[in-house]
């Protein structure tokens, strides 16, 4: 591939590496950085002045200036996996334990052991995604558990977070991720169906189920957020993230 198709495939952004192995020469590359088309946005990491700043040029410039080693973390990673975080700020970086190098002016670094737990998504290596959930949720702060609730129904589940969970105990956020997971596992599917079970328990209200399977008269099998079996009765509850739009 030549230096025109990466950058075209990259958002505009190269490494000297990359641009190495396309060809370029290191003359050619201080040309380039004299002459003011490429700027330099990380060590060793550059920018073709043709190509916006935008959010995924400075994610591809966090992972290139990290390279082989470093892999993309927590929201940063939710936002390249597609996982529906706004944006990938603060861009976080986890690098092995024990690593001298010095974050770039707006790359955070972590030093974390990931590689049992990571995998390359559109080229750039970010940990998998129960680990990204577990991560993000907890970086999120009041919007975690809304961000959660929408993992499980659309992306993950319990067992696999709970995995991972234990995979990686004692990193940090680590305690707060094992809370959000505590709240998870009573089986309701959304932060309202949690919200109403602990109003029925506050209330000593009984006789109720969690995703109770019924067979509807076409035959199908159907879950129910809450029953209560003996009298008939069925209460759906649906939060803001069991639907994809304001419809």
């Amino acid at each position: 591939m030549d230096i025109e198709q990466f950058l075209a495939t990259h958002d505009g952004v190269v490494s000297r590496e990359q641009a190495l192995t396309c060809g370029l020469t290191d003359d050619a590359i201080a040309w380039r950085l004299t002459t003011g088309r490429w700027v330099r946005r990380a060590p060793r990491t550059f920018l073709d002045i043709a190509w916006a700043y935008t959010l995924a040029a400075r994610v591809r410039t966090a992972a290139a200036w990290a390279g082989e080693q470093g892999t993309l973390l927590a929201v940063t990673a939710a936002w390249w996996l597609g996982l529906g975080v706004a944006d990938p700020l603060p861009i976080t970086v986890a690098l092995p334990p024990g690593s001298a190098r010095r974050a770039p002016r707006g790359i955070r670094v972590v030093q974390r052991e990931v590689r049992i737990d990571r995998t390359r998504h559109r080229e750039l290596w970010v940990t998998t995604t129960p680990l990204t959930v577990l991560d993000a949720a907890v970086a999120l702060g009041p919007g975690g558990t809304r961000f959660l609730d929408r993992a499980l129904q659309q992306h993950v589940d319990l067992d696999a977070l709970r995995a991972a969970q234990s995979r990686h105990l004692g990193r940090r956020g680590s305690r707060a991720a094992g809370r959000l997971l505590a709240r998870a596992s009573d089986r309701a599917a959304s932060e309202a169906e949690r919200r109403m079970l602990a109003l029925l328990r506050a209330a000593s209200i009984a006789g109720w189920s969690v995703n109770h399977e019924v067979r509807l008269p076409d035959g199908r099998r159907a879950l129910i957020d809450v029953a209560f079996a003996d009298v008939r009765l069925a209460v759906e509850v649906d939060g803001w993230a069991h639907h994809e739009d304001v419809d």
